[in-house]
C-alpha cells in the first residue's frame, strides 16, 4: 500500500480518533444511547488504524494524497 495521507492529517486524524474513542467508550453518561456510543467508538477505532497506516481508502478513490514525496518525472508541469 502506498501512503497518501500527510503528517499533519496523520496527526489530525489521530487526535479525532482518540477524541471519538474517548466519548463512545469512556464517557457513557455523555451520550444515552448505547448503539450511537459503539457507533461514535468504532469510528474512531477504525480512523485511527488508517491513521497508523497513512493510507486513506476513499483518498485512494478520490485521487487525493496529502503526503509530500518526489514528483513524478514523467510528467511535466
Amino acid at each position: 500500500m502506498k501512503t497518501n495521507m500527510g503528517r499533519l492529517d496523520q496527526v489530525l486524524r489521530v487526535g479525532t480518533s482518540l477524541g471519538l474513542i474517548y466519548l463512545g467508550f469512556f464517557k457513557p453518561q455523555l451520550i444515552n444511547d448505547s448503539f450511537s456510543r459503539y457507533l461514535i467508538g468504532s469510528i474512531g477505532i477504525i480512523s485511527l488504524i488508517i491513521a497508523a497506516l497513512r493510507h486513506c481508502p476513499l483518498y485512494t478513490l478520490s485521487g487525493i494524497n496529502t503526503c509530500p514525496g518526489k514528483k513524478d518525472p514523467r510528467r511535466s508541469e
